[in-house]
């Protein structure tokens, strides 16, 4: 029976994981957590794992519609790389309590910034086909990494869009270890804000934050195996398989569901585990959910 529940998960957090561009780690991790009685360390490696394998298989799927930015999605993972590796080994002495706690004002943070940007982020309106550009007012100092960009999707569609390489991928540094530590992959926090604070199309800033966490999710989850912080079995095996087939799913739903519904599902989802697991980290035992063990 638990191979099946977990499956079923895999399958259903792999089609919303890539049609956010998130991987899914953000629900995995907090839902093996709560639901599944896993330790911190455990949830946040096995979580990690999955997310290589949801992100992985989103990428073979996105590489054909042509929306990966792979310079910008290289540079990402690049950055990415060194926090990825490093927090493996802080998590491992850190109180539980302190890490629910703190995963969970992240995700109350995140629910917050999408609330308030919510209505530019989730419009592709005046981002496709459109070239954006930054004011000519801004100083010197700010727009001297400024790129510009051109993606045009193999079903014809041109992106155009301008943004500041040099802040966006330092940006990524940070990720790279908060994605670790809480082993959601980052994407999740990735997506939205390289939709309202670097003017990215949705669907070009879904389908490269996937091929970024291909790459460095992957590296982190590896320093997590050789923590001896991943459940192999039966939550890697029987959950990447359901991730490799909603992975495939998400990705193909992507270009039929508009963004804005994407964005605002996301905000639900993510205020709901964030206050769970602020209050289970607050306050232990107050939820008192259900184990599937």
């Amino acid at each position: 029976m638990i191979e099946i529940i977990l499956f079923v998960l895999g399958v259903s957090t792999g089609i919303y994981g890539v049609l956010v561009g998130a991987g899914g780690g953000f629900i995995l991790a907090p839902v093996l957590i709560l639901f599944f009685s896993k330790d911190p360390e455990i949830a946040a490696g096995t979580s990690l794992a999955l997310v290589s394998i949801n992100s992985i298989s989103g990428f073979i799927a996105y590489r054909k519609s042509g929306f990966i930015d792979v310079r910008s999605g290289i540079l990402f993972a690049i950055a990415a790389v060194p926090g990825s590796v490093l927090a493996p080994f802080i998590l491992d002495v850190m109180p539980g309590n302190i890490f629910r706690t703190l995963f969970g004002v992240l995700l109350l943070g995140l629910a917050t910034h999408m609330f308030f940007r919510g209505s530019k982020a989730g419009d592709d309106s005046n981002r496709i086909s459109n070239e954006i550009t930054l004011k000519p007012a801004l100083p010197k100092w700010k727009s001297f990494t400024v790129r510009e960009r051109k993606i045009t999707a193999f079903d014809g569609t041109i992106f155009k869009y301008s943004f500041n390489e040099s802040i966006a991928t330092t940006f990524n540094l940070a990720l790279g270890f908060v994605s670790s530590f809480f082993g959601t992959g980052g994407g999740f926090l990735r997506t939205p804000i390289l939709v309202s604070a670097f003017s990215f199309p949705v669907k070009v800033a879904v389908a490269t934050s996937i091929f970024s966490l291909s790459f460095y999710a992957t590296i982190g989850a590896a320093a997590h195996a050789f923590n001896h912080n991943i459940e192999w079995y039966p939550t890697l095996v029987w959950g990447g398989l359901g991730l490799v087939l909603g992975g495939q799913i998400g990705a193909r739903l992507t270009q039929r569901i508009k963004s804005f519904w994407i964005l605002k599902l996301l905000l639900l989802v993510v205020l709901f585990l964030g206050l769970q697991l602020l209050l289970e980290g607050l306050w232990p035992g107050l939820l008192k959910l259900p184990s599937a063990h």
